[in-house]
């Protein structure tokens, strides 16, 4: 076999190797720019809403399973809210729900990942670029406050406009600590159109990019989270019930004249 013919086998192969390797490295880029655009944005307004209405759902599953558990050891009227065994028992479930709670939902990291996969599949390398060029700007950071300013309100709308958001009791401070998100967030977002300096902030929410990433962010990023709601919110009153056994030794106490 002559050198030419040895040497033509290891052209095509090299050939077929650098495409497939330009897009490894297409896809890492991608990976980083939008891991890049996710860290510019700050959910703890919606965070905030989503923890104000779990914690209300899970004192309503816990009370209800307290309410039953007198019923079923006959405790009489006195096993209510108002007793200081209730209130132990209560606070034990509360806790150990809101631990839960934080790794299910607070902590985002059930979403980083819907979010990186969302992104990566709604835009291109070249328009990556663009919107981190963009978002990285002064009237850009403005702008992603709006993009996280309306998923929470959106957020907030859902929940107010189906009726899951009522006034809890033990609910107090998670509800001032949502309002005091929103409100902050609801200042910091605001600017004028008419300022000379917001041109291109106003030119990049009419162009074709910033109308897609709008949707995309907005729309579909709050569906996720508001599905993510439903499934915590639907799943607790049977969680709540698995951790009866907790609060098992306090009803003894308490049916023992010492609640």
């Amino acid at each position: 076999m002559t050198l030419a013919a040895r040497f033509i086998p290891f052209l095509i192969a090299l050939t077929l190797a650098v495409p497939a390797a330009a897009d490894t490295a297409a896809d890492v880029d991608k990976h980083q720019q939008v891991a890049e655009l996710i860290q510019l944005h700050d959910l703890n307004t919606s965070v905030s809403i989503g923890n104000y209405y779990l914690k209300q759902e899970s004192l309503l599953a816990i009370r209800s399973l307290l309410a039953r558990m007198g019923r079923e050891d006959k405790l009489g009227p006195d096993w209510n809210p108002s007793n200081a065994t209730w209130k132990r028992a209560e606070d034990m479930l509360l806790q150990s729900t809101i631990a839960k709670l934080a790794a299910d939902f607070t902590s985002l990291d059930w979403l980083r990942p819907q979010w990186q996969a969302l992104s990566e599949s709604e835009f291109s390398v070249e328009e990556l670029d663009v919107l981190l060029s963009h978002f990285r700007s002064d009237v850009g950071r403005k702008q992603v406050k709006i993009v996280d300013h309306t998923i929470s309100t959106h957020v907030m709308t859902t929940l107010s406009f189906s009726g899951k958001l009522r006034e809890v009791r033990g609910a107090e401070e998670d509800r001032t600590r949502m309002q005091h998100f929103w409100n902050k967030e609801d200042d910091e977002m605001r600017f004028s159109i008419d300022d000379a300096t917001n041109y291109e902030g106003t030119r990049f929410a009419l162009s074709p990019l910033g109308k897609k990433y709008f949707v995309s962010a907005i729309l579909k990023l709050t569906g996720i989270v508001n599905r993510r709601l439903d499934e915590l919110a639907g799943a607790l009153p049977q969680e709540v019930n698995a951790q009866a056994y907790q609060v098992r030794p306090l009803l003894e106490e308490f049916k023992s004249g010492r609640g």
